[in-house]
C-alpha cells in the first residue's frame, strides 16, 4: 500500500528534526517535506500533493491558521504548537488533531494513526453521495450507515459522540469507531428527533447521556475531552442549567 505522504511545516529547526525522527519511527508514513516558514509550504504545494501536513501556527509572517484559510484544497491538518488557547479555533477550521509542545512520540502516534485511517477512507470513496440511511424509526432508536460498502447498523443508545472530519464523519460508540462519508448537517438532521442529541461545536454532536463532567468550554465524555464552540456556548450553558441543582 502507497505511504501516506506527510509535511512538515515549522519555523523551529529542532520541532522539525523532533518531528521528522517520529515520522522515521512510524509505518506506513514517509516525510514528503520540510518547510520552516508558510511561503515556502505554499510554494512546495503548488507543485507537490500531500496527505497530512503537520503544522505549526505562530510562525512568522504568516501564521499557520492564516496559511490554512488560504488553501483551497487543504490536506489533512494537524496543528502543532506551545499554545492551547487556538485548540478550538483550530477544530472550527477542521484540523484533525491539535498537538502541544513539547509533543511526545505516544501523543504524536496517536494523532498521525487517526489521520492515516481518514485519509486511507478518503482515498476508498468513489462517490460524494451521502451515506447514511434514515432512521428505522424513533423508537427503535437506530441507524443505518455506509461504511467501507457495507451498511452497519449504530445503536443511538450507545453512540457517544460524531465528529467531523471534513468530507467524513467519525461516529464513536460503545463497539468501537465508524468513519462514515458524509456531513455533520445531514447527521444533525437525522438525530434532532432525539432530545439527548446536542451539537456543541462545528465538529461535534454529543450525547448527553454520557456526558461526565464539563469544566468551562470542555465536556468530557469517557476519556475524551470535547471543546464547546463558541457560537454555542450559550445555548449549551441554558441546557446544562436544566439539570443543575440550586
Amino acid at each position: 500500500m502507497k505511504p501516506i505522504q506527510v509535511l512538515i511545516v515549522d519555523d523551529e529547526p529542532l520541532a522539525r528534526d523532533i518531528l521528522e525522527t517520529y515520522l522515521l519511527k512510524t509505518p506506513d508514513v514517509q516525510l514528503a517535506g520540510s518547510c520552516k516558514n508558510a511561503l515556502e509550504a505554499f510554494s512546495f504545494l503548488s507543485k507537490q500533493q500531500v496527505d497530512i501536513m503537520l503544522l505549526d501556527i505562530n510562525m512568522p509572517e504568516i501564521s499557520g491558521m492564516d496559511f490554512l484559510k488560504t488553501l483551497k484544497k487543504p490536506p489533512g491538518i494537524i496543528f502543532t504548537t506551545a499554545y492551547s488557547e487556538y485548540a478550538v479555533e483550530s477544530y472550527e477550521l477542521n484540523a484533525l488533531d491539535y498537538l502541544l509542545k513539547p509533543i511526545s512520540f505516544e501523543r504524536f502516534l496517536k494523532a498521525i494513526n487517526k489521520a492515516i485511517e481518514i485519509t486511507r477512507h478518503k482515498g476508498a470513496a468513489v462517490t460524494q453521495t451521502e451515506n447514511v440511511a434514515n432512521p428505522v424509526s424513533t423508537k427503535d432508536n437506530i441507524l443505518f450507515v455506509k461504511s467501507d460498502g457495507k451498511l452497519v447498523k449504530i445503536d443511538l443508545a450507545q453512540l457517544w459522540f460524531v465528529e467531523g472530519l471534513k468530507d467524513y464523519v467519525r461516529l464513536w460508540t460503545d463497539t468501537g469507531k465508524v468513519i462514515v462519508h458524509s456531513t455533520m448537517k445531514n447527521f444533525e438532521e437525522q438525530l434532532s428527533v432525539l432530545s439527548n442529541f446536542v451539537r456543541v461545536s462545528k465538529s461535534y454532536i454529543i450525547n448527553m447521556q454520557y456526558v461526565s463532567e464539563v469544566d468551562g468550554n470542555i465536556i468530557r465524555i469517557k476519556d475524551q475531552m470535547i471543546n464547546i464552540g463558541n457560537t454555542y456556548k450559550e445555548q449549551i450553558y441554558e441546557l446544562f442549567n436544566k439539570y443543575k441543582m440550586s
